[in-house]
């Protein structure tokens, strides 16, 4: 008998746990993150951002990930009140005087993230500490 209800124990428990991970599959899908990866050559001076435009979806996360090894890297947004009106969630960002995000200077693998809410093209530039006159700009598209 109480090999039977230790079974039947056993099973729920297995279902159940099934369960969880089958919603946590949805929770994940629903809500994506697409990384933009920062690199770059310091021999050349020149930080690379790919993608440099990235179409996502609203309510999808993006992430800046620094694999520029040569230097620390600063994401900047300058479209003012509109881009904090638009996103959700900023890690790693701040507001600048233009009450708009930008990140303190991210080191080698650091990483940064926003989420966009509404449609539209938000520009940004990424910017070198320590290299002079290096940076680039970049784009997201929100569909």
């Amino acid at each position: 008998m109480k090999k039977k209800r230790l079974v039947i124990a056993l099973g729920v428990s297995f279902v159940v746990a099934i369960m969880i991970g089958l919603l946590s599959l949805e929770i994940v899908s629903a809500q994506e993150c697409r990384i933009i990866k920062i690199q770059g050559r310091a021999d050349q001076r020149s930080i690379m951002i790919d993608p440099e435009s990235i179409f996502v979806s609203k309510g999808d996360c993006v992430v800046w990930f620094n694999r520029f090894a040569a230097d620390e890297v600063m994401v900047k947004f300058d479209e003012g009140k509109r881009c904090v009106d638009v996103t959700q969630a900023p890690m790693g960002f701040s507001l600048n005087e233009q009450s708009c995000y930008v990140t303190s200077y991210l080191p080698f693998t650091g990483t940064s993230s926003l989420r966009f809410m509404q449609p539209g093209t938000y520009n940004y530039t990424v910017h070198a500490k320590n290299i002079k006159d290096s940076w680039n700009k970049g784009s997201i598209v929100v569909k």
